[in-house]
């Protein structure tokens, strides 16, 4: 029969090559003219434990987590077993040892039982009716590289299993597709980086952040960008300042504790005025707080890190497709107003994967904003910290003129130099106010979807978005009328377009990843507005949209 929308979870353990297996299915699904989505939840460890990739698939763009699962595939008894609550009443389950189907089984016949991975991706990809051939081609793909006895038993692997589960319990109207990319979240992030310009990228893993810099140290001979993995998060925050002052587009990526590192850097960077990228993704908290699950948790020391005030952006992509954007624009902003930008992500967005109709190459900005040597030259004298009635500085790089161009982490003059005038010193402190008056209104234009006329409103940021904007769907189909505002620019807060918002709606309701509610606290600390209700959750989980669709029933009578 056919399918409108089925959900799928590959669930076994580290170690059992389920990441490849949810890869290739992702992709078999995209090129079989499907849409699909991919979230996954992982232990911090090598081997073992319970880990899974859960699968939305549908006819059209999918839209956030739903709990209930229609075909589940577990590689270990204890996974299944983890996975049973979540399984829908009408749901299919392939286990490791049922008879006479056992997932084992079928590995042990195709020579090996490290090839159970492929095994359940077969048994996936059968049930949904996707072409063997096209499985078989993304496999040879994926194994060509491991030797001829590697790729022959995952190749025997997908035959005995394809054969095994051909089924119409789920299948799928099969619309053969191209064109169509699946991508992942840090992979959005890293292709937006390459699109907007970056030419330098310096970070030390740290979990979920790691992604960006193994995406751009592996292309980074094909698109021209200096990759350095660091010793620590000092020095990369370090490189990127001194990167930025040579003239390049220089970003790095991390998480909280990574990040509370960098501050003493990220002051210089604002007191410098160079532009930068600082991708922070995050993790629950504090410390080490639990390195591979999510949380929305970092707002405020993205807002506040570092000592003394200077200007900063912090933008907030909502989606995979929002990550390419927001992560080209991140660089024309940085360098436009000469100051730090964040990209304000989590393990959800970055870990997740999605099939996307395709990106908007043409939109993004190409603009520099480095004086040319040409215009350098023209100039009787050259000012870096010049007073202007933005608080934009001209800014050139050393040695493309003839001119001295002068830093100085200390409070200086126009010129760059040390001084501690204390009219200097007030004056340099105006100069930054008026540029974060700039920044506003640089600031992106508020969307509401639905009509606000005194209606419940529901407000999101990040990668709540598109799990909220499913459940509000729900409810709105069953009569009820509630809109929906999503922050992507968050800082400078914009105050006025929120207060404007915010005193058409009906009660004002808040979904966010973090126990205290510190998306909330922000919105009534920037408008006065104090949310009616906060729906929050704090378990290193993400929201499924049958969770807030609940909670939400309860705020929306």
């Amino acid at each position: 029969m056919s399918q409108r929308e089925v959900t799928l979870r590959l669930t076994g353990a580290a170690g059992q090559g389920i990441k490849s297996a949810a890869t290739i299915l992702g992709k078999a699904i995209t090129r079989s003219g499907w849409y699909a989505t991919c979230h996954t939840e992982v232990e911090s460890r090598v081997r073992g434990g319970i880990n899974f990739h859960q699968f939305t698939v549908s006819l059209a763009p999918c839209m956030g987590i739903k709990k209930n699962v229609d075909i589940l595939i577990a590689l270990t008894e204890d996974n299944l077993e983890a996975s049973m609550p979540d399984l829908a009443a009408d749901g299919v389950v392939l286990s490791p040892e049922g008879s006479p189907k056992g997932l084992n089984r079928l590995a042990r016949e195709a020579g090996s039982p490290k090839v159970i991975g492929t095994v359940g991706l077969a048994a996936a990809t059968a049930l949904l009716g996707i072409p063997h051939p096209t499985v078989e081609e993304l496999v040879k793909e994926r194994f060509s590289t491991y030797g001829e006895t590697i790729l022959e038993n995952n190749l025997k692997a997908l035959d005995v299993t394809y054969e095994v589960f051909t089924s119409s319990v789920h299948r799928l109207d099969v619309q053969p597709n191209t064109q169509r990319l699946w991508l992942g979240g840090h992979e959005a992030l890293s292709l937006g980086a390459i699109a907007g310009g970056v030419t330098f990228m310096a970070a030390y893993p740290m979990s979920p952040a790691t992604g960006c810099l193994t995406d751009l140290a592996s292309w980074a001979k094909e698109v021209g960008v200096v990759t350095v993995q660091v010793e620590d998060e000092v020095a990369a925050i370090n490189m990127v300042a001194g990167a930025s002052y040579a003239g390049a587009r220089a970003m790095t990526s991390t998480s909280g504790g990574g990040f509370a590192l960098m501050t003493e850097g990220l002051s210089l960077i604002g007191e410098v005025e160079a532009p930068a990228v600082i991708v922070l993704a995050q993790r629950p908290g504090p410390a080490t707080g639990m390195a591979t699950r999510t949380a929305q948790e970092d707002l405020y020391m993205a807002a506040y890190g570092g000592h003394g005030f200077f200007p900063r952006i912090i933008l907030a992509p909502r989606d995979i497709a929002d990550c390419f954007q927001l992560g080209a624009k991140a660089f024309d902003l940085a360098e436009k107003y000469q100051v730090p930008v964040f990209l304000m992500t989590d393990q959800l967005l970055q870990d997740s994967s999605a099939t996307i109709d395709h990106l908007e190459i043409d939109e993004l900005p190409t603009n520099r904003y480095y004086l040319e040597a040409k215009e350098l030259e023209e100039m009787k004298s050259y000012s870096r910290y010049a007073f202007t009635d933005n608080g934009i500085s001209p800014m050139a790089a050393p040695g493309s003129s003839r001119h001295t161009v002068m830093v100085d982490s200390h409070i200086h003059d126009e010129d760059g130099h040390l001084t501690e005038d204390p009219g200097n010193a007030a004056a340099m402190a105006d100069k930054l106010q008026r540029k974060n008056r700039t920044l506003k209104e640089a600031a992106f234009e508020l969307e509401v979807i639905g009509e606000l006329d005194n209606n419940p409103l529901v407000i999101t940021w990040g990668s709540t978005y598109a799990t909220t904007a499913r459940a509000i769907d729900e409810l709105n189909s069953k009569g009820k009328k509630v809109s929906h505002l999503n922050l992507r620019w968050l800082w400078p807060p914009p105050r006025e377009a929120l207060c404007e918002i915010l005193e058409k709606c009906g009660r004002a309701i808040v979904v966010e990843n973090s126990a205290n509610g510190i998306f909330a606290d922000y919105i009534e600390h920037t408008t006065g507005f104090k949310p009616d209700a906060v729906i929050n959750k704090m378990n290193g989980r993400p929201f499924a949209a049958d969770e807030i669709v609940q909670s939400l029933a309860e705020e929306v009578v």
